[in-house]
């Protein structure tokens, strides 16, 4: 039973001591939060395209709460206003 505590313990810390990568651009946030079901491109797979001119021409609030609070099927986010903010910039721009 000791051996099998320690195996546990030292894969808990080994797991616990990987380095965690702050996310800082729109397109790393969107990579890594949105992109599995956008898809990189945008076109959508389980979530909505993100490039008809309809969803394109929504103001930032509506981006922002949606992102955020979720809406309909898409959960919300657990990132911060401003990365939210820095990943409709992204898709945008990208567009």
């Amino acid at each position: 039973m000791k051996r099998v505590s320690f195996l546990f313990l030292f894969l808990f810390v080994a797991c616990g001591a990987q380095e965690t990568t702050e996310l800082t651009t729109g397109e790393e946030i969107y990579t890594a939060r949105c992109a599995a079901c956008h898809q990189a491109d945008f076109s959508g797979r389980a979530g909505p395209s993100l490039k008809k001119a309809d969803v394109l021409a929504m103001p930032d609030s509506y981006w922002l709460q949606t992102i955020l609070n979720g809406k309909g099927s898409m959960p919300a986010v657990r990132i911060t206003e401003e990365q939210a903010q820095l990943v409709v910039d992204y898709v945008k721009d990208s567009n």
